[in-house]
């Protein structure tokens, strides 16, 4: 058994567990009426179901790798890039705007994870007008507008 995955899988059942009961606490609704506690009730149930499937893995599967052999390989340069990037898209948002932003984000993080120049951009393009047709136009969310107006 490998006795840290299933420590940590009691505890996020256990926090699972907490969301649960306060969610129902709030009152969960319907779908079509959703109350206060709708997303708490189901995150907890995503939560709890995923802790469970921890804790059952750590018992069958048996001693898997030590915690500082997932450590080991990280670009620390890359993870401290990255937490700038995000860092930098929060205070630019307000300012260019979603479309812009948004893709600027995802070209320097694509790009920090070693893909060509070309697949990085067409993959922001894809995504950045992908998100903007679901939230925007089919979900009518109020994105942040850039200097275009878009």
């Amino acid at each position: 058994m490998n006795r840290h995955d299933f420590v940590s899988g009691l505890f996020w059942l256990a926090i699972a567990i907490f969301v649960f009961a306060k969610a129902l606490e709030l009152g969960v609704g319907a779908f079509s009426n959703p109350a206060a506690g709708f997303v708490l009730f189901w995150s907890s149930i995503f939560l709890g179901v995923l802790s469970i499937i921890v804790i059952a893995k750590s018992v069958v599967k048996g001693q898997g790798k030590h915690l500082v052999e997932l450590w080991t390989g990280i670009q620390w340069g890359n993870v401290l890039i990255a937490v700038i990037i995000l860092i930098l898209y929060s205070l630019v948002l307000p300012r260019l705007g979603f479309v812009f932003t948004v893709f600027g984000f995802l070209l320097a993080l694509f790009m920090l994870g070693g893909i060509r120049l070309w697949v990085a951009a067409t993959s922001a393009i894809i995504t950045v007008a992908a998100s903007y047709l679901l939230f925007h136009t089919a979900l009518q969310v109020q994105l942040p507008r850039g200097p275009f107006g878009w």
